[in-house]
């Protein structure tokens, strides 16, 4: 799989600004924590486009890369934020449900999304934002069960995601502590 893909021509963030409010960065020259909201994002996009970090400059949602997801996947409209991962040398998917969590794995598109992934064998995570200053919480999809699903019944297969999410919302959150320190970029109102 390959997981730097260019960007889809003529598709661009809009003022969706997901990314400024759900990543931790720890970078030398940035630092943020996950949940806290970028104190250059405004309403619209960043004050600082121009000169903004290299993270910012170098990242890009899956959705931004991936020709076959439509405007209705954008991370703002659709509760995910995709992002490539590559965890143990294995790259997929990792599924952060951004918006309301259940209502989202309960989309068909997400359903879909996933079977098919599954059924294909490319790593699929859920992914859960932990509360500010944590570490979310994640989960492999590409179990025996979801597998089994995937390729039978997309009934079963939210049946799974439903209780993926219920096992990540019980996950107990760690405290993410920051390596690097000198350019705190997390907007006051949100600590």
């Amino acid at each position: 799989m390959n997981y730097e893909l260019a960007l889809v021509p003529g598709r661009t963030c809009g003022d969706c600004t997901v990314c400024c409010r759900v990543q931790t960065i720890d970078k030398p020259d940035a630092q943020k924590h996950a949940g806290m909201t970028c104190r250059h994002c405004l309403d619209g996009g960043c004050a600082i486009y121009e000169t903004r970090y290299e993270v910012c400059r170098s990242f890009h949602c899956g959705w931004r890369q991936m020709p076959g997801l439509d405007e209705s996947w954008r991370p703002d409209r659709s509760g995910v934020f995709i992002e490539f991962q590559v965890l143990d040398r294995d790259a997929g998917y990792s599924l952060m449900l951004v918006g309301n969590p259940l209502k989202t794995v309960r989309q068909q598109q997400v359903i879909d999304f996933v079977a098919g992934n599954v059924i294909r064998n490319v790593p699929v995570w859920m992914t859960l934002p932990g509360p500010v200053g944590h570490q979310g919480a994640q989960s492999l999809l590409n179990t025996r069960p979801m597998r089994e699903a995937a390729a039978a019944s997309r009934a079963k297969v939210k049946e799974l995601l439903e209780v993926a999410l219920r096992r990540l919302q019980a996950y107990p959150f760690q405290p993410y502590v920051m390596r690097n320190s000198g350019n705190d970029v997390g907007a006051a109102a949100d600590a």
